[in-house]
């Protein structure tokens, strides 16, 4: 894991929601964030993580935000 990588993070995070360890998924989609603002990809996997989670106005939130920085997402 390269420390100020944000690809980095979202694919940890992402192997985290494959083994349904969604809090830990979210907190790398975080990291991911905190690192590239405008990483759609990682908004769009955290929104997943939430709606695992039953967080839907998180959930919500992170595909909207998605969306307005990547139509592919919408």
């Amino acid at each position: 894991l390269v420390a100020d990588d944000p690809m980095s993070y979202k694919e940890r995070g992402d192997a985290y929601y494959g083994l349904g360890l969604y809090q830990k998924a979210i907190d790398d989609y975080d990291k991911a964030i905190q690192f590239e603002p405008n990483y759609a990809e990682a908004y769009d996997s955290r929104g997943a993580a939430y709606d695992e989670l039953g967080q839907d106005a998180k959930a919500d939130a992170d595909k909207a935000k998605a969306c307005s920085l990547d139509k592919q997402y919408c």
